[in-house]
């Protein structure tokens, strides 16, 4: 069974409602003009014309001679034949494309193919569920991709985009539109087949922020090495989160608020300075970023040297990047001032 598009459901359309319309119409004249001695309006004639069509059958408005009776059984049998080929037209459209196509899957394809500087998610379990949480709260666009069939029902269930397959495979990287995504979250349960996608990602767009769960400490370099811009392993963080709930409960829980994306009341969040900015070669004083947007810069890292606290003569350098502390307005204020 071949699915069949919207243009081409709309055109199978075009006959019935025509017909539909232009019974509607002969029958609207045709009863004005039999109820003209009657003082029939055409709003009459309308509502005799629409209850015999759709055989609801209130009773004649206008009084119907055999001359008009004849005309009613022409209207009812065109009338009624036309509406139901309309509606078949209609069911048969909906349920063949459910049967060709009951997840949505091609729904989902076309919603992918609109998206830009979006993020990938290269499997869906436990860790690849937390990561698509925190986009999806955080309102950024994001596509999974993940072979599971109950992956998919899942996304289904949550309003994820997900392309069903292999992430190792470059097609199924094409489909999710990594040619315009801005990063990729490779979080599979095999160290093997992350260092196949980091690899596929990697060669399909080179400038791609990868990110990749590591399974063993030993794999980190290896992904590295295979072009991940970071890999890291949750269990090492999950350890370290708890020694420092321990250790600094309430400094853990700062973070906590301050990296969660979206929230109004203070968040953290790391600003590049472009090449090309007029920020570049400005000292934080001339450029009065707490004054003109009430968000305060922390720390400012360049290159491999970290610079916490700067001094407002500070001058700001191409490819600086600045750590920030502010409301989601004030950082989308700060980043329009360095960037602009």
């Amino acid at each position: 069974m071949q699915y069949e598009s919207p243009r081409l459901w709309r055109m199978q359309l075009i006959l019935p409602v025509s017909l539909v319309l232009l019974v509607t119409v002969i029958g609207t004249v045709g009863y004005t003009w039999l109820g003209r001695e009657q003082g029939a309006t055409v709003l009459d004639a309308l509502f005799m014309t629409v209850t015999t069509i759709t055989t609801i059958g209130y009773g004649e408005i206008i009084h119907l001679s055999s001359v008009g009776r004849i005309f009613t059984i022409f209207i009812a049998i065109t009338g009624i034949g036309s509406l139901f080929y309309s509606l078949t037209v209609v069911m048969d459209s909906l349920v063949s494309s459910r049967l060709v196509d009951p997840l949505g899957e091609k729904r989902m394809q076309r919603e992918i193919e609109k998206l830009k500087e979006h993020i990938i998610i290269a499997g869906l379990g436990r860790v690849g569920k937390q990561a698509a949480a925190e986009l999806y709260e955080a309102s950024i666009p994001f596509v999974i991709i993940d072979p599971d069939i109950d992956s998919l029902h899942y996304s289904n269930q949550h309003n994820y985009l997900q392309v069903h397959g292999d992430a190792a495979q470059d097609e199924m990287l094409l489909k999710a539109g990594i040619e315009r995504a801005k990063g990729l979250i490779v979080t599979t349960s095999d160290d093997a087949n992350n260092l196949y996608i980091v690899l596929s990602a990697r060669v399909l767009k080179p400038d791609l922020y990868i990110v990749s769960r590591a399974v063993d400490d030993t794999s980190i370099p290896k992904l590295v090495r295979a072009g991940a811009n970071r890999a890291i392993s949750p269990y090492a963080i999950g350890g370290r989160r708890l020694a420092h709930l321990i250790l600094s409960p309430t400094v853990v829980d700062f973070f906590d608020t301050v990296i969660k994306r979206g929230e109004e009341s203070l968040n953290l969040e790391g600003i590049n300075v472009p090449e090309g900015a007029s920020a570049v070669g400005r000292s934080l004083a001339s450029l009065q970023a707490r004054e003109r947007t009430g968000a305060s810069i922390l720390v400012i890292l360049r290159g491999n040297r970290v610079l916490p606290n700067p001094d407002i003569e500070m001058k700001l350098q191409s490819g600086d990047q600045v750590l920030a502390l502010g409301t989601v307005t004030q950082l989308d204020n700060l980043e329009a001032l360095i960037s602009e």
